[in-house]
């Protein structure tokens, strides 16, 4: 081995037990998955109480995850995950369902040449979906949409349709954090309750619908997708400006987005894909 070639001495900050591993780099990335945890939003004295870590440790790590845009710091102290993470995420996603999205092509496609209106589709990510593939309305006036996008599952059509197939402790676990989720429109329900008995009502006609909660001029619907085990994975929305969708058009668009979800359920059932 040459002498440039030799590996770096340890230092405090590089453990010998782990070479090449940086402790102070690898402490701050453990905070951040701190935030993979329920109520996803901590201060920092519940990171200095839950990981063990000195204040100033804990201080610094935070202070440079929110620097990266990794997290964002509330009025009330307390740091959320950023933008960069989301970001991430979605790549991440869409790396994972290549497949789905070879599956979903035709379907997407026909669904987009029936309806003439905006087509997308969801991928599940915790609790969050994102965007992995598109079809834009031809239409002067039509939805705008942007892949990578990752949305809270608690508002707009594919969101809902996927929150209300999740298993049960899932789905709670967004239920009692919904006041601290996006109020996107007047019309954003926030309300455990009346959210509960609406996901209800999507759970047994298969499809949902956003009557402008997510987007205050536009309605869609949506219906949830599933992989070969039955696990809800993904989900397909149609949808456009209010002023064109009426309650008929809603409802002959629901019949077409839950068939085109239903298709790609069954495609992956045989494929035995995820």
């Amino acid at each position: 081995m040459r002498e440039t070639d030799a590996p770096p001495p340890t230092t405090p900050d590089d453990p010998g037990r782990r070479p090449y591993v940086i402790g102070s780099a690898l402490r701050t990335l453990e905070v951040l998955q701190t935030f993979a945890r329920p109520p996803h939003r901590f201060g920092l004295a519940e990171i200095v109480e839950s990981m063990g870590l000195e204040r100033n440790q804990a201080y610094r790590s935070l202070k440079t995850l929110e620097a990266a845009g990794m997290l964002v710091q509330g009025d009330d102290a307390r740091f959320e995950l950023g933008g960069a993470v989301v970001s991430l995420a979605a790549t991440a996603a869409r790396g994972r369902s290549v497949s789905l999205i070879d599956i979903a092509r035709p379907f997407l496609d026909d669904l987009a040449r029936a309806t003439n209106e905006t087509v997308h589709l969801f991928v599940r990510d915790g609790d969050h979906a994102s965007c992995v593939d598109r079809r834009e309305s031809p239409q002067g006036v039509r939805l705008a949409s942007a892949l990578g996008q990752s949305v809270p599952l608690h508002a707009g059509a594919v969101p809902k349709a996927m929150l209300a197939f999740v298993p049960p402790p899932e789905r709670e676990d967004v239920l009692t954090r919904l006041a601290s989720l996006p109020r996107y429109t007047d019309r954003t329900e926030l309300d455990p309750r009346r959210l509960e008995r609406e996901l209800a009502l999507v759970r047994s006609r298969g499809y949902s619908t956003s009557d402008e909660d997510y987007d205050p001029s536009a309605r869609g619907v949506g219906a949830p997708v599933f992989d070969a085990d039955g696990i809800v994975v993904a989900g397909i929305s149609v949808g456009g400006p209010s002023f064109r969708i009426d309650d008929d058009v809603l409802a002959h668009f629901a019949k077409l987005v839950r068939a085109a979800a239903e298709g790609v359920t069954r495609q992956l059932a045989l494929t035995g894909r995820s």
